[in-house]
């Protein structure tokens, strides 16, 4: 048996076969139709539509072939993509190329195959159209031409495929440009005017009343509250609306996770002691995540932030636990908890609302809203548990590299 050569292009026609996203792909009628009409125009019992893969043929349609796909090294089709004409063995059995082929001494016992490659408009050949028989055949100069037809009618197929598909990806991006601009007006009609307002009326009341030291002293602690919520409020916005913007992709990393939750416990060290909170990290050594260090450090910040919002001299823990195909951050409170109602819809961009923390911090209720978006962005998931007055307990679960999209 003679194996065919690999083309010289080979890498370069692999590349463009993946284009058209057709391997493996699902039955689909026009390609029935046409590998039926082959068998009607030149009398055969076989027929099949195959694209020659790396290592394989892979048949998209067929009359009387049961099999998905064969080794290439004893694919008909493999020596069909040398040329740009019809490649034809009348008789396999008299073939030195073909006349120990397992496809020709043993089921389906093929005699005759006709095969008509299929040319890209840009000149790579990914397979073939063929007609096949188990008695030897000579084909006509018409069924010949039908057969260059209906192959250059598979490529139109093809391309219209890509097409399609191209245009979906396309309409995907304006509808998702749509609800990104309707998100960002609903934040700045909603969201932003309302602590300004506050910002405003406060500042109104600091100018236009005769106020004592002590009332002044609150109203401008009231308002450093509301600039620190805001400007935490615009970064998470910023953060999110970069990422939605740019769809760049995500920069995939390992991460020592005992440095990287180290770092946020400086950073967020502060904050824990004015509240009284005594904050704990559960981090194995050695530990490694990897996935985006931007979008790990933005969604456990605001998870660590919203623990500490709603507890007051308690207890707040980061555990990480990693595993075979994830890695599982828990982050545990002591705080006030949260009923089943409110559980539900903390991750509900239409059900978010404003909730003041043990020390009237303030809240849009956005930033949980943004976590779950990063972590499916990641492949991964967040998910809450909590009890009035039981704290709250958050976890996310992030895929490996390996098994992230």
């Amino acid at each position: 048996m003679l194996s065919a050569s690999i083309p010289e292009n080979e890498t370069e026609r692999l590349a463009k076969l993946a284009e058209y996203e057709i391997l493996d792909s699902a039955d689909e009628q026009d390609y029935d139709d046409i590998a039926r009409l082959v068998t009607e125009i030149c009398g055969t019992s076989l027929s099949t539509i195959s694209f020659v893969d790396r290592e394989r043929q892979w048949f998209k349609a067929g009359v009387g072939i049961t099999a998905k796909e064969t080794h290439r090294d004893v694919a008909f089709c493999a020596h069909t993509i040398l040329g740009d004409d019809l490649f034809v063995v009348e008789d396999a059995f008299k073939d030195p190329r073909f006349e120990d082929n397992p496809l020709v001494t043993i089921d389906p016992r093929l005699r005759f195959y006709a095969g008509m490659p299929l040319i890209t408009p840009d000149g790579y050949r990914l397979g073939a159209l063929c007609a096949i028989d188990r008695i030897p055949r000579v084909l006509t100069e018409q069924q010949k031409d039908a057969m260059g037809i209906l192959a250059r009618h598979v490529v139109h197929l093809l391309e219209l495929r890509k097409s399609n598909r191209l245009l979906e990806a396309q309409n995907r991006t304006l509808a998702e440009s749509s609800e990104l601009k309707s998100r960002l007006l609903s934040i700045v009609s909603h969201d932003l005017r309302s602590p300004l307002a506050s910002m405003a009326s406060t500042v109104t009341l600091l100018t236009d009343h005769d106020l004592g030291s002590d009332e002044q002293s609150q109203v401008l602690s009231e308002l450093g509250k509301l600039l620190l919520s805001t400007e935490h409020l615009i970064d998470n916005v910023i953060s999110w609306a970069s990422q939605e913007v740019n769809r760049a992709g995500f920069t995939v990393q390992e991460i020592d996770l005992v440095g990287f939750c180290g770092g946020l416990s400086d950073a967020l060290s502060w904050d824990f002691r004015r509240k009284g909170n005594q904050f704990s990290i559960h981090c194995p050594e050695g530990a490694i995540a990897i996935t985006d260090p931007n979008v790990l450090g933005f969604v456990l910040r605001n998870l660590l932030g919203n623990a500490n919002k709603f507890t007051q001299s308690g207890t707040i823990d980061l555990e990480c636990h990693v595993e075979a195909e994830a890695v599982r951050f828990v982050v545990r409170d002591s705080g006030v908890g949260m009923s089943p109602a409110r559980v539900k819809s903390l991750f509900d961009w239409s059900a978010r609302s404003r909730t003041n923390g043990t020390d009237g911090e303030r809240g849009a209720g956005l930033a949980l809203v943004f976590c779950a978006d990063f972590a499916a962005k990641l492949g991964g998931t967040i998910t809450a548990k909590s009890e009035k007055g039981q704290g709250s307990e958050f976890t996310m679960v992030l895929p490996t590299a390996k098994t992230a999209p």
